[in-house]
């Protein structure tokens, strides 16, 4: 299987049109992610056979990325940044990384160096993805959503905010993230659309195990919890 789609994590706008605009004059599409939460989204819902990622973004860093997503993602994973110290490429390697490409770099050797994984898509890659904490799990390909070994009936919009809550458990997600993300529009501080859609999911997880929990952190956005210690 040769590669065809590549997610670039590059907050560099110039830097990511260059390499989009040169990848798909051979045939491969480029999706560019500006941050690591837009990128761990894409990567649930898009089928992406290669990763190529900055280190230094806004918030997490691509460290932080592949960290989180090394035992989901099952493709060749490269750098491109502009740390050239020893212990970052060191470290690169230790998260899984393929390669640790240098700023800047000439787009014929990029190319090189992702034809080199032409091939290397294995047939893992067409298994189903499954993101899982204690007994609850989204079978990402068929989204399917199992509580207690119960299969829970989401909407379509409250399936998306279980992913991106499950996704960074325990964490807050930000109601402005949230609102650009699946509603297409900037939040005004006023519009109730989250919570309500925040509430309905948390019925239905709780009418199944009310040991999960979508918390409201005031200002902030929601997280999701469980209370390890309560009866089901």
């Amino acid at each position: 299987m040769n590669i065809k789609h590549v997610l670039l994590v590059e907050d560099d706008v110039e830097l990511a049109r260059l390499i989009k605009s040169y990848l798909a004059q051979h045939e491969i599409t480029v999706t560019v992610c500006n941050h690591v939460q837009r990128a761990n989204q894409t990567l649930l819902q898009q089928s992406v056979d290669l990763l190529l990622c900055d280190i230094n973004l806004p918030g997490k860093s691509g460290f932080d990325l592949v960290a989180e997503i090394r035992n989901k993602f099952v493709g060749p994973i490269l750098f491109l940044t502009a740390k050239t110290e020893m212990k970052y490429q060191l470290h690169g390697f230790e998260l899984g990384a393929q390669d640790y490409l240098l700023k800047p770099i000439d787009p014929s050797l990029l190319l090189a160096k992702i034809k080199v994984f032409d091939g290397y898509v294995s047939q893992a890659s067409k298994t189903s993805s499954i993101i899982s904490e204690h007994n609850l799990s989204i079978e990402v390909k068929s989204k399917v959503v199992t509580l207690a070994s119960t299969v829970v009936n989401l909407t379509k919009a409250e399936y998306l905010l279980l992913v991106a809550l499950l996704q960074q458990f325990g964490q807050v997600v930000s109601r402005e993230w949230l609102f650009q993300q699946h509603l297409g529009r900037e939040y005004d501080g006023i519009d109730r659309t989250m919570d309500g859609r925040a509430s309905r999911l948390r019925k239905k997880l709780q009418a199944v195990d009310p040991r999960w929990n979508v918390v409201t952190s005031w200002g902030e956005g929601y997280f999701l919890s469980f209370e390890e210690d309560s009866c089901p």
